[in-house]
């Protein structure tokens, strides 16, 4: 009889842990399956602001293709281009990771 009467506590014991396990794992299902859902309505948002970007950039692509076309030496003039008096090189070393105007580097 004390065989059974221990028996009696320990399975009071174990259903209420798996009765808390079963819970835990229901909630932490139902976050991660919220995860999931918010991470591919983010990536759909994502996509589709890609294309639109994509489709922008095109725009103005062409746009940049169409200015430089229509640029000829007497639209610089006018548009205010002066030639330089003096042209400088700018020189990077390998070692330096900077431009510099010395030309005796």
């Amino acid at each position: 009889m004390h065989t059974i009467a221990l028996y009696n506590t320990y399975l009071a014991r174990a259903a209420a842990v798996l009765t808390i396990l079963c819970t835990l794992s229901v909630f932490l299902y139902g976050i991660f399956l919220l995860m999931a859902v918010t991470h591919t309505a983010g990536r759909t948002a994502a996509e589709r602001q890609i294309t639109n970007l994509s489709a922008h950039l095109g725009d103005m692509e062409m746009l940049y293709l169409t200015e430089q076309r229509s640029l000829t030496p007497e639209r610089a003039v006018a548009l205010g281009f002066v030639a330089p008096a003096h042209v400088s090189t700018v020189y990077a070393t390998g070692d330096a990771h900077t431009l510099t105007l010395n030309s005796n580097r």
